[in-house]
């Protein structure tokens, strides 16, 4: 595996991995979408629209990007 400055294996669950974007922690594991191979689901607010892409590579930047988005997001909110 590459080293990924956001996505790291999991510990506790044998063949997942675990991302960290928007302050939040997302389980990243294996998937049959047709979206893509990887699903990444944001532990702390479901409502968060679920991640998908066919390599953690992928999957990488798409989590770095939702710091801007939720920021951006919470920008608006507050304003």
């Amino acid at each position: 595996m590459h080293a990924f400055d956001n996505i790291e294996k999991s510990g506790f669950h044998h063949g997942e991995y675990v991302g960290y974007a928007a302050g939040s922690v997302w389980r990243i594991k294996k998937t049959n979408s047709t979206y893509g191979n990887w699903i990444a689901i944001c532990r702390d607010d479901p409502t968060i629209p679920h991640i998908y892409a066919f390599r953690l590579a992928v999957m990488s930047p798409k989590l770095a990007a939702t710091e801007s988005f939720f920021r951006d997001r919470l920008a608006k909110a507050s304003a």
